[in-house]
């Protein structure tokens, strides 16, 4: 998963050197323009099943993982205005998390770069209190990281038991704009429905337990929405 694909300052957020920062809420999601699909988490599959389709990629090692299209296109999408406001139902947690993200050995780190993030002589919220204790707004920050981490283990479980299965198969995505120009995206694959339905007993139950069922047709659910995202792209099959 690439976590840190909207970072470009990634910086440990440090109680002494970042006792003034202030945070403003992220309001302008503009850093999200240039990309077409972002990460999921799978207990997310169920909201972005209403709107978005949820498909599969890979990774350089081969793991899948699941992503949210946000557009037919080869880049950018139509989930934001002008103005960076976010216009579709569901906004992911990959996207919601910016500017913060839990590094690998467990440090609260933000993004130098986001502007809502500095010493903003009394405009939004203090991280850090005059003793250095979290706030209250960083504790929710740091719960809402911690929580993300811990449903990015669970989906990356939930993606090996299903290569384990095989039960990934390949899907192509080719849509004609009314322009006549072609579009094609690949390395994209889905769960194949006959494949889930022909799981031993044993694997069912288990998979029932563990929540890997629904989110499985959740998923499969979420492809409906692909035809919403071809009439905002004004094309036809």
């Amino acid at each position: 998963m690439p976590e840190l694909l909207f970072y470009q300052r990634p910086t440990v957020l440090n109680k002494e050197t970042h006792k003034a920062l202030r945070f403003l809420p992220v309001k302008d999601f503009g850093f999200t323009s240039k990309v077409n699909s972002v990460p999921l988490l799978a207990i997310e599959f169920f909201e972005s099943s209403r709107d978005l389709p949820v498909l599969f990629s890979q990774d350089s090692e081969g793991s899948f993982f699941p992503i949210v299209l946000l557009s037919l296109k080869n880049q950018g999408h139509e989930q934001i205005d002008e103005s960076g406001r976010w216009l579709g139902n569901y906004t992911p947690a990959f996207i919601r998390r910016y500017p913060f993200v839990l590094s690998g050995d467990k440090n609260v780190c933000f993004d130098a770069d986001y502007v809502g993030l500095a010493d903003l002589e009394g405009e939004g919220e203090l991280l850090f209190a005059d003793d250095g204790a979290y706030t209250d707004t960083l504790t929710k920050i740091i719960e809402f990281v911690t929580n993300f981490e811990a449903e990015h283990v669970r989906t990356r479980e939930f993606c090996q038991a299903a290569s384990e299965q095989d039960v990934f198969k390949p899907f192509v995505l080719q849509v004609v704009t009314a322009d006549k120009k072609p579009l094609r995206l690949d390395g994209l694959f889905i769960i194949d429905e006959k494949k889930l339905m022909a799981l031993a007993d044993e694997v069912v139950t288990a998979w029932f337990r563990k929540g890997y069922l629904a989110w499985a047709y959740a998923h499969l659910h979420s492809l409906g929405s692909l035809q919403r995202l071809s009439e905002k792209l004004d094309t036809r099959s």
